[in-house]
């Protein structure tokens, strides 16, 4: 087989592992593995531009440590970074030796005589950039040059489209008036809490809470004051609760709080700091005092099965619109299967 057939044999298996693997993770090591293979490079780095923070990371990488790949953090903060990232300029380097400041900002964790440092871009967008080295001089030129420049664009292909399906997860997971969950999206997994909750012979509560006089509210200032107010009271609940707690969106204006292993008077006690930090503060820039209405069941107290406990605090919660004092809070006593 000759050296041009064994090329395209490469690249041929390299997108066959694009449209055949689904995880990204898996897709970026096996295309760096036929990559080292093809060139026989020394390092190899794929470095991904964080869309969050702006900072370059390693995503993933051949021959560099663990812990250098933890600690890899790079601001974009000089004129040969920014050309790389956001002008997509490649950085070739023939010989180390004769090219010391260019080093300084690229270098990695291992010594080298050759390098080469291609810009990832997808639709316009920056999305970091491929680092290989040899220790060979002028290593990556003609032909190399060319080979590391197509596996670059099959890897800015994978972080693009990895990007888009997190985008896709986030539309479809979270409720985009208030930031939390969705009930629906939420569903498996409260399942999930309450049958873990059944093996262990653990308790489970639910605490369902309704804002009261939404409507009014809505009525009077408006549907950007009435999202605000919404996002504010879920601020507020988020820091009464645990890191493993969970607050899901189950209606216009109420939201479902899982707490697992609570029995029912600590979810009592959880409800009643909820309506404390409710009645102490204000909502949306009118400074308006907003109240709910929570409505609290516990597994196995109030039922035996994940749809029992839902009937079991819907009902919780109509008893504590039904109360006239303060706090607005109820039980039940009922059993649901």
């Amino acid at each position: 087989m000759s050296e041009e057939q064994k090329i395209l044999g490469a690249i041929s298996k390299a997108l066959d592992e694009i449209n055949s693997v689904q995880n990204c993770e898996r897709r970026l090591h096996n295309l760096i593995q036929i990559l080292i293979k093809t060139l026989s490079v020394k390092t190899c780095a794929v470095v991904e531009l964080n869309p969050e923070t702006e900072f370059l990371e390693i995503r993933k990488s051949h021959n560099l440590s663990y812990r250098f790949c933890k600690r890899y953090r790079k601001a974009i903060d000089s004129p040969l970074l920014s050309a790389l990232i956001w002008q997509g300029e490649t950085i070739s380097i023939p010989d180390s030796k004769y090219a010391l400041r260019v080093v300084e900002h690229l270098r990695m964790e291992h010594e080298f005589v050759s390098a080469l440092v291609i810009p990832l871009t997808a639709q316009q967008q920056p999305l970091g950039f491929l680092y290989v080295d040899s220790d060979t001089l002028n290593y990556f030129t003609g032909q190399h040059k060319e080979i590391a420049e197509i596996f670059a664009k099959m890897i800015s292909a994978c972080l693009f489209w990895d990007r888009l399906s997190n985008e896709l997860k986030k539309t479809n997971i979270e409720d985009k008036e208030t930031g939390t969950r969705r009930f629906d999206s939420c569903l498996p997994f409260l399942k999930e809490n309450f049958h873990r909750s059944m093996r262990m012979n653990e308790s489970y509560s639910f605490l369902l809470l309704d804002i009261e006089k939404y409507g009014a509210l809505l009525a009077t200032y408006g549907l950007e004051t009435g999202q605000t107010i919404l996002r504010e009271v879920v601020s507020r609940i988020r820091l009464q609760l645990r890191k493993y707690d969970t607050i899901c969106r189950f209606g216009a204006d109420e939201f479902l709080i899982s707490l697992p292993a609570v029995n029912r008077d600590d979810a009592l006690k959880v409800a009643e700091k909820i309506l404390k930090t409710f009645a102490e503060s204000t909502f949306s820039k009118q400074k308006l005092h907003v109240g709910a209405f929570i409505g609290v069941a516990t597994f196995p107290d109030n039922a035996s099965s994940f749809d029992g406990l839902l009937k079991a605090v819907k009902n919780a919660l109509q008893e504590a619109k039904r109360k006239d004092q303060y706090p607005q809070i109820a039980t039940i006593d009922t059993m649901y299967e």
